[in-house]
């Protein structure tokens, strides 16, 4: 059943309607979609009514768009669609840069006077002069414009395929686009053409003096939890807030799966990993399914806030600007480098979840129950852990943790 038209409803023409918003200026049109069941709405360029009125029946001169062709479809319409079937379920994270992507594109189209533009506008002419807004309007990088183009990209190609989706509890088939259109989504291409900078692989890499500082001046139990796991593992943010130890930890066998049952895997790939006597500690010690209780922005924006100047021009103490959670990840990889033996670049790769082309996905299996798995970057890290604890106040060793103990694969037992 279709929602009840707006009571502010000011003209109607092809089965779309203008209204106002209490609280907003100007003029919008109105629109129920039969795919997602909802009443949709865009601005309208008029200063007025009529002008409304007009720009109203111009857009709708030939019939209220209806067809799949990305020459009908717009744009607007497949970025919310997007949204609210692939990015919302993914979480606040996801969600967040998919509408954020959607609002640099939309401006930037407005900012060429293309004011409700379908899907086909997306010319590669078209695509350049957004760029080129986005990059005046709101000095992003070109990296961040390339990654903002990706998540057009991904919107666009998402609406061109079947989707099933719910509505009002019942599953329906959705495909907004018969076919897709190219969006370019390459850094060297956006800096060459806005004659920016590409972006360079990140060089600061703090001290162990540094670290420890850091780490001391960490509050909440749940950014320190992070810290402890990010350290012990190499894993990216989001594989140690999805982490979930009564599925991925076996204590038996002394392994962490860092992809959760259930997750594909990705470029980013999440491996398995032997787990180190200091972490093997901190999970008996924290009793806790999921250690990382706060969300992932939460605990982020916390730790890349220590060392940061304050308003009143001061800092945490720290004072280490460049400083940020994802910095440990680098510290660890730096360092497994220069531990006092040797690790491979083949096991520092299957550490760190980067891909490696010797084996094969059996090998690996096997692998994992083998005692000398990875033996080379655990121990790396154990050291690693034992040196920097030298330079904290904090223990970075759970209570019933020995600072040189190890952990040990027995036989027996189910990965």
């Amino acid at each position: 059943m279709r929602r009840r038209r707006s009571e502010r409803q000011l003209f109607e023409y092809r089965g779309q309607w203008i209204g106002q918003e209490a609280g907003r200026p100007g003029f919008y049109r109105y629109w129920y979609d039969d795919g997602s069941r909802r009443v949709k709405r865009k601005t309208l360029p008029g200063e007025n009514l009529e002008q409304a009125k007009e720009e109203l029946v111009k857009l709708l001169g030939n019939g209220a768009p209806s067809k799949k062709a990305p020459t009908e479809v717009y744009l607007f319409d497949v970025l919310q669609h997007y949204q609210d079937n692939y990015a919302e379920p993914k979480g606040y994270k996801q969600v967040a840069a998919a509408r954020r992507a959607a609002d640099l594109i939309l401006s930037a189209l407005k900012a060429i006077d293309i004011p409700s533009p379908v899907v086909a506008d997306l010319t590669r002419i078209r695509q350049q002069r957004c760029w080129e807004k986005i990059f005046e309007a709101e000095k992003l990088t070109p990296k961040s414009i390339y990654t903002y183009m990706i998540s057009v990209r991904a919107a666009i190609n998402y609406s061109a395929v079947p989707q099933v989706i719910k509505i009002d509890g019942k599953e329906h088939e959705v495909q907004l686009l018969d076919g897709a259109v190219p969006i370019f989504c390459n850094e060297e291409e956006i800096a060459d053409h806005l004659k920016a900078d590409v972006s360079r692989p990140r060089d600061y890499i703090p001290t162990y003096q540094d670290l420890g500082r850091w780490i001391d001046a960490i509050e909440e139990e749940d950014d320190f939890r992070f810290v402890i796991i990010m350290l012990n593992t190499c894993a990216r943010n989001e594989a140690i807030f999805d982490l979930d130890i009564s599925k991925q930890v076996n204590f038996e066998y002394g392994t962490i799966d860092l992809n959760p049952p259930g997750r594909r895997q990705t470029r980013k790939r999440r491996p398995i990993i032997r787990m180190t006597t200091n972490l093997a500690g901190w999970f008996q010690h924290w009793n806790d399914r999921k250690p990382i209780r706060q969300y992932q922005d939460t605990v982020e924006k916390r730790l890349n806030k220590i060392g940061k100047p304050v308003i009143d021009g001061g800092t945490h103490g720290v004072n280490l600007p460049e400083m940020t959670c994802y910095t440990l990840r680098h510290f660890m990889a730096t360092n497994l480098r220069r531990a006092s033996f040797p690790v491979s670049k083949e096991q520092r790769s299957k550490w760190l979840g980067h891909a490696v082309k010797e084996g094969s996905k059996t090998t690996d299996w096997y692998e994992t129950f083998d005692p000398d798995y990875l033996e080379q970057p655990m121990r790396a890290t154990e050291e690693i852990m034992v040196k920097l604890q030298k330079h904290t106040k904090r223990s970075l060793f759970a209570p019933s943790t020995k600072a040189n103990g190890r952990v040990r694969v027995i036989d027996g037992g189910n990965l």
